[in-house]
């Protein structure tokens, strides 16, 4: 075995998720480079060295998180719009808002929220971008990211020209700001020029299979293939969604997809609530993958996701955190500990889900969605892991590892980040950034964009909980 590391991360609990889910306590993980190079018990470790070693005695040391649907510059403005539902939310708080928002002020917000993700123990995030989406702008946000060592993905959002769909909203409220053409130009233009060696990938992201132009969606999935990538949209998260689709096309949203051959292993979904058995068996077939979003599902009153139903037909399903405006926190353990309470109410079975399960779907359902390889702490996997300390009176007084990560531990106790091998959070801090500068920064674009937009309604101090 190599005696010499550039990291040894030793003596916790090793919830290695790898394809015998060993627990190795005490275990250490090694790295070198920007790749695990070992993993196994303490023991197996004596006499190596490294050029740093962290002590990890009551801690877990688990995979990354990967948030697989987020709107990072949403997080500007967190907790406006309570009480709204989806269409409500989006045409009164959201388009307002990305109407009103600059370059800076976007960076500003995602600066911000991958700063609290890191913190949180997300070393992935796939940041569905469309606030706004001009290409400077994605640039711009992926350039955000990689400031403070995120690894993830910036599906840039789309509109295109109105489809037939629109007409059963009764408004027009949602953004055109180019057509279909324009945007799958500017989409090509972007791939053309994007490194592969970034942190950060690049993929389509048309907002919505109901409210979308099925010939945008038909180019960006072709666009996917073309360059390799994966691509993203919102799919059935409001109830009357498959029903305005079927009245516009005459079947569900995911059956066209699938009937013109655009469903495949590069197609990742967020939310699917409201989709059918048959729409789950096609999902399943395709090798397309879904992204469960609890906490936003029950923060606007969307609906829950059969996620039982969903894993036992072998659809692959990651976590979203879904933006922190629906959630107030970039918190991956809440996302898991809903995922398994969500289930449990909505199925009335207590064995509907389990932390195992949810900590599944937060690393490895992740890597799986995403396509980057981590989600697990296995030799020559990229070396994104995080340390949860689990010595606090809240997750003692002797925890079961996997059930206190889950149930119990939050952003708090995540005193490590590596992510490609560096150290991004130490000692509970982020290393990358001035951390009060960032924060700064997002509170003046918070106001700035608040003013231009109009949203002083929502700031006020106390809201009255009868008023709709």
């Amino acid at each position: 075995m190599e005696t010499q590391y550039d990291l040894l991360l030793s003596g916790g609990t090793v919830l290695t998720l790898d394809s015998q889910r060993r627990v190795i306590e005490p275990g250490t993980v090694a790295v070198s480079g920007n790749r695990i190079a070992a993993v196994g018990a303490s023991a197996e470790f004596e006499g190596a060295s490294a050029t740093r070693t962290i002590d990890c005695t009551g801690s877990a040391v688990i995979p990354g998180f990967v948030d697989c649907h987020d709107h990072m510059e949403q997080g500007i403005v967190k907790g406006l719009g309570e009480g709204e539902a989806v269409w409500e939310w989006l045409t009164t708080l959201i388009f307002p808002l990305g109407d009103a928002m600059t370059v800076e002020e976007a960076v500003a917000a995602t600066r911000y929220a991958a700063f609290e993700a890191v913190r949180a123990g997300i070393t992935c995030v796939m940041n569905n971008q469309y606030l706004p989406w001009d290409a400077e702008t994605t640039d711009a946000v992926a350039k955000a990211m990689e400031s403070v060592g995120l690894r993830g993905v910036v599906a840039r959002g789309m509109t295109g020209t109105p489809p037939p769909a629109m007409a059963h909203r009764g408004d027009d409220a949602r953004p055109w700001t180019y057509s279909t053409a324009e945007e799958l130009q500017i989409m090509r233009d972007l791939l053309d020029n994007w490194s592969p060696d970034r942190l950060i990938r690049l993929w389509p992201g048309p907002n919505n299979l109901v409210f979308n132009d099925q010939e945008l969606i038909r180019g960006c999935a072709e666009l996917a293939r073309e360059y390799g990538t994966k691509w993203h949209t919102h799919c059935c998260e409001a109830q009357q969604d498959p029903d305005i689709y079927k009245k516009t096309y005459g079947m569900s949203p995911v059956k066209w997809l699938n009937e013109a051959g655009l469903l495949g292993p590069e197609t990742t979904l967020a939310h699917t609530i409201w989709v059918s058995d048959e729409d789950i068996e096609m999902l399943a077939a395709s090798g397309a993958a879904a992204a469960h979003n609890p906490v936003c599902n029950m923060y606007i009153a969307s609906g829950a996701m059969r996620l039982g139903q969903f894993l036992e037909a072998g659809v692959t399903v990651g976590l979203g955190i879904d933006g922190p405006c629906v959630g107030h926190r970039m918190d991956p353990f809440e996302a898991m500990k809903q995922t398994v309470l969500l289930q449990r109410l909505d199925t009335l079975d207590p064995a509907a889900s389990r932390s195992e399960t949810a900590l599944e779907l937060g690393t490895r359902g992740g890597a799986a969605f995403t396509g980057f390889e981590i989600g697990s702490l296995e030799e020559g996997r990229l070396a994104d892991i995080a340390v949860v300390d689990l010595t606090a009176p809240h997750c003692g007084p002797r925890p079961r590892a996997v059930s206190a990560v889950v149930n119990s531990a939050g952003p708090r106790d995540v005193t490590t980040v590596v992510i490609d091998g560096r150290v991004i959070v130490d000692d509970g801090r982020c290393v990358t950034i001035d951390e009060a500068e960032v924060a700064a920064e997002a509170a003046a674009a918070m106001e700035s964009v608040a003013r231009k937009a109009g949203l002083d309604h929502y700031l006020e101090p106390w809201l009255d909980p009868s008023r709709n």
